[in-house]
């Protein structure tokens, strides 16, 4: 991983890896810390989802700084599911977007659609906002973000993940109607 991503950075191309597991994630941070301590490049590198972040990870990525682009749509479709199948003890550590902005990271969204059964947005915005599953289930509600964070998090954050800000991602005279 940490060649694949070193080989990405000479050629001057941005780096997003999935990682969904804790250990999943702290492989992909170990990676990054390696190869960003080797090499002087300002691209932007991501970990789409961070799905479980426990504290120690937090902290390195607080660090790290790179993007995170997640899917709050998950909360609403898939909490009641990992309710009855996850360990209580790694639910705090599940979609983490309170604390992920708390520590002044970019937090992007995303529908990953198809896998969810919906691509609408305002379904994310209201979950990351209310933390609410289907059932109307609270999951994990300290990690709730406010309306214009969550909106951004589909806006501003999500074209500056994919280095379009620019051009996209607000409405500004001059950039795309593309939110």
């Amino acid at each position: 991983l940490e060649r694949i991503i070193g080989d990405m950075y000479v050629k001057g191309l941005p780096v997003a890896i999935h990682a969904i597991t804790s250990e999943m994630v702290e492989t992909v941070v170990g990676a990054y810390e390696k190869v960003k301590s080797n090499i002087d490049n300002k691209l932007r590198y991501r970990i789409e989802h961070c799905s479980e972040c426990p504290p120690d990870l937090l902290e390195r990525i607080k660090i790290l700084r790179p993007v995170i682009v997640s899917q709050p749509s998950f909360v609403f479709y898939s909490g009641d599911r990992y309710l009855s199948i996850i360990e209580p003890e790694i639910i705090p550590w599940l979609y983490r977007f309170n604390s992920l902005l708390t520590v002044d990271l970019i937090l992007a969204a995303g529908s990953d659609a198809p896998v969810v059964s919906s691509p609408n947005p305002l379904i994310a915005i209201y979950s990351a906002v209310t933390r609410k599953t289907q059932k109307q289930q609270l999951f994990n509600p300290i990690e709730s973000v406010l309306p214009y964070q969550a909106l951004a998090m589909f806006t501003t954050n999500a074209a500056y993940a994919a280095s379009e800000e620019d051009v996209k991602g607000s409405i500004t005279p001059g950039k795309l109607a593309d939110l």
